[in-house]
């Protein structure tokens, strides 16, 4: 798994794993407890899962994009780009997933021409690669 942010405060955050309690109120019980471990009003997450992610500062537009990906989630940040650059970072996007993978967006950033990057629309926000 491969987490980046153009923000280092907000990678390293993420690096920490903890949630407040409110975030992961519509999380099943059985994840939580799977998952996770409560600490006080957050929950932390679990050791073997944080060890599987690599945290990685990325500019989307300026930086290029590692390949082969199944699955790439960018939700709610489109929604601050020109359409020119959403326009070169579909293609980014694109071009990082292996055929058959799914490219998932914010409610937002509904891709309207979706053939155009060799997607295909599977279900609302979710794009297939051809």
């Amino acid at each position: 798994i491969l987490a980046t942010d153009l923000d280092e405060n907000v990678l390293a955050r993420a690096e920490l794993g903890m949630y407040p309690e409110r975030s992961l109120n519509e999380v099943p019980e059985e994840i939580k407890r799977k998952y996770f471990e409560k600490k006080a009003d957050f929950y932390r997450v679990d050791e073997e899962i944080k060890r599987r992610v690599t945290f990685k500062k990325q500019n989307l537009l300026a930086d290029r994009f590692e390949q082969g990906f199944d699955l790439i989630i960018c939700r709610n940040v489109l929604i601050y780009f020109t359409e020119e650059a959403k326009n070169l970072l579909y293609e980014k996007f694109s071009a990082s997933l292996r055929s058959g993978g799914v490219f998932f967006v914010g409610s937002t950033e509904q891709i309207f021409t979706p053939g155009k990057y060799q997607f295909e629309t599977i279900d609302t926000f979710f794009y297939m690669k051809k």
